[in-house]
């Protein structure tokens, strides 16, 4: 989940009349209608809109809290969100803010609504190593404040080979490593995430099944995949619903979790995302269940974290047998 991605259409006016942010629309029922975009590069239009109106921590903890009350509405205890500092330093915006803001709105939720979770700091990946290195310079800073480091944005092209130097020096540290791979991009780019990156949970994934040799390794291994149906959906991954891997990819035995991505772009949250594998692709109530616990265990919480959430589900589990 990207936090930039859960900006509804009224906040995404009221951050703009904030700040003096001049934007296309006047309204927020043109606002609505641009969330309802026809393909890649009107979505990456309206996600970069979105990251213009945030000016400072304030409006990143704006942010944050209306993301996290809406985790509150739909029984999430966890949630973790990726954020980059480049989008808004190339802007000549403090790094700090990106922080400060998502870490205060996260230690509001948890004393008000009992969420965990936390941030997963990205590098950009078209904007190359080069810059990513530059970016690790400060997140090594600030390294106790993350759950993990991930790599993000577009693929094909970008393989996480060309990161290998900077991600060597993450593990150091000691940080889990995610990455972005095998959405847009081949199954190749999933192993090079896994090959030259060591990544330990793949975001997305679902093109894994091109390669029969991916398949048996991921089964061998049990790597977490966060697979985005409506995201995928949207994105024109898949034409629809109906067509996407994810029942496949449990029958492989793969560990698959569901994911919302950009939920305010795509029009869906966790919930949303879960209801519409069940009535277009058939997935169970058991798959449903089997797939909580599989991102409970891919979580970064804590163990005692991690059996409490497990606890919850097989509660819900054993008064719907």
């Amino acid at each position: 989940m990207h936090i930039e991605g859960s900006m509804m259409p009224g906040m995404l006016l009221s951050l703009a009349e904030k700040n003096r942010i001049d934007l296309p629309y006047k309204t927020l029922d043109e606002v609505k209608q641009a969330y309802q975009f026809n393909n890649l590069q009107e979505f990456v239009d309206l996600y970069i809109q979105g990251t213009e109106v945030i000016q400072s921590a304030e409006d990143f903890y704006t942010l944050t809290t209306a993301y996290l009350s809406k985790c509150y509405a739909q029984n999430i205890m966890h949630t973790e969100v990726f954020c980059d500092i480049r989008t808004y330093t190339d802007r000549g915006l403090p790094a700090a803010m990106v922080l400060d803001g998502i870490e205060a709105g996260f230690k509001d939720a948890q004393q008000k609504f009992g969420i965990t979770g936390g941030m997963i700091p990205t590098f950009i990946r078209h904007l190359g190593a080069e810059k990513a290195y530059a970016d690790w310079q400060f997140y090594k800073q600030h390294s106790e404040r993350f759950l993990a480091i991930g790599l993000a944005a577009v693929e094909v092209g970008y393989p996480a080979s060309l990161f290998k130097d900077v991600f060597a020096e993450v593990k150091t540290t000691g940080l889990p490593i995610v990455a972005h791979a095998g959405e847009e991009g081949s199954a190749d780019y999933i192993w090079s995430a896994i090959k030259d990156i060591h990544a330990e949970r793949i975001d997305h994934g679902i093109r894994c099944l091109e390669d029969p040799e991916l398949v048996s390794y991921l089964q061998k291994t049990q790597i977490p995949l966060t697979v985005c149906p409506c995201s995928n959906v949207s994105l024109n991954v898949f034409d629809h619903m109906n067509q996407h891997v994810i029942g496949e990819m449990l029958d492989l035995g793969l560990n698959v979790t569901i994911n919302s991505d950009d939920p305010a772009h795509f029009g869906a949250y966790l919930s949303e995302n879960m209801q519409q594998v069940q009535t277009h692709c058939g997935i169970t109530d058991e798959q449903l269940i089997r797939m909580t616990h599989n991102a409970i265990d891919a979580s970064f919480a804590d163990q005692a974290r991690k059996n409490q959430m497990h606890q919850v589900v097989n509660e819900y589990e054993s008064t719907t047998n």
